[in-house]
């Protein structure tokens, strides 16, 4: 989930749908991830969806489930009416209530409908009142606008493989499988990949995602891998499971039994996936402490969540091309080819001796 959250730890609350007839797979289609800057210099991911006859930019979360939009967006007739409560919480605090309904929705070019989350209300968990949700009024409220009047978007695409009420819409609309190249600083623009073809997701290295997250049923830790956060220097490392997230910039190891303070800014650090036998997978490089590429860190203790936690954030996609892949409950790392221009202490990927 989003900086906005204090942990980049997406909670779905909503109980499971019933199955669904899904669409036939549909052809490749791709459409630009957008990045945008808040007024705090925090920088944000969207991508167009159209929803009925509106068209808007939703945030693009890959640590959460779902299509949610805020009140006051949609034209009437864009969804269908109900009554059926839904529910879903970030670890922010932030809360989102309204109903499950469904409508013709449109991304990347494949169309078909969907279930989504009408929003009626924002509120947060007594466990932190002052969440992002508390810090403006309703009408003023953006998803991902960590709290500030008139920032952020109306609505939220959680593309995670998790199933859930209001499950991932892309998944409705016939993708098989997807890739997320998220834009790195200053490209401005990145890719979001629907139906990849088998040339296109040939060369990934592929990570099964970790149990028991992998069986949760809306949980924002559905899609970490086995891996490790090590820093050679230090003689030291966390191991555990690994969280990418589109929508959490930063880098965090809960539960990591690290010794001493955090690893100061300026470090090298590795993160490492580890493949189906235990193998590594795929490795990348990257320096603490730059916020623009996602790499500042900390350490915490969290008793929600089993074992060692390391929440990688946006880092791992400005160094690898991420493939997700349902049917096998995978997800594929490509190193991406340099930037024009990389930024200093730029994450990238480590050839892996395979």
């Amino acid at each position: 989930m989003w900086r906005r959250l204090l942990i980049p730890l997406a909670l779905g609350l909503a109980a499971a749908a019933p199955a669904r007839a899904q669409p036939a797979a549909g052809v490749r289609s791709e459409t630009p991830i957008v990045e945008s800057s808040l007024s705090n210099g925090a920088r944000r991911y969207a991508v167009e969806v159209q929803v009925g006859a509106t068209r808007l930019l939703a945030a693009l979360d890959t640590g959460s489930t779902g299509l949610r939009i805020l009140p006051g967006v949609l034209k009437a007739g864009d969804a269908g009416p109900s009554e059926e409560p839904e529910t879903y919480g970030y670890a922010s605090g932030s809360r989102y209530e309204g109903v499950v309904s469904e409508a013709a929705v449109s991304i990347a070019g494949a169309r078909g409908t969907s279930p989504v989350h009408l929003i009626r209300t924002i509120g947060c968990y007594a466990y932190l009142p002052h969440c992002p949700a508390s810090r403006t009024t309703l009408e003023r409220y953006g998803i991902a606008g960590d709290g500030l009047p008139g920032e952020g978007f109306k609505a939220i695409l959680g593309i995670d493989m998790a199933p859930g009420r209001v499950g991932n819409p892309l998944r409705f609309l016939g993708a098989r499988r997807w890739i997320v190249e998220l834009p790195r600083p200053g490209e401005g623009t990145g890719r979001l990949i629907l139906n990849p073809t088998d040339a296109e997701v040939a060369g990934y290295a592929m990570a099964p995602l970790a149990a028991p997250y992998a069986h949760e049923r809306g949980g924002g830790l559905h899609d970490a891998a086995p891996g490790c956060l090590a820093n050679a220097a230090a003689r030291q490392s966390a191991c555990g499971v690994v969280l990418m997230d589109t929508g959490a910039p930063g880098l965090a190891v809960a539960n990591g039994r690290l010794v001493g303070p955090p690893w100061p800014d300026g470090s090298a650090v590795s993160l490492e996936l580890f493949d189906a036998t235990g193998g590594l997978a795929a490795r990348a490089e990257m320096t603490t402490g730059d916020r623009d590429l996602g790499t500042r860190l900390s350490y915490r203790r969290e008793t929600r969540v089993y074992g060692t936690v390391i929440y990688a954030g946006t880092a791992p996609y400005f160094a690898w091309s991420v493939l997700y892949d349902p049917r096998r409950q995978t997800i594929g790392l490509k190193p991406r080819a340099p930037a024009p221009a990389p930024a200093p202490g730029a994450p990238r990927a480590a050839a892996v001796d395979r």
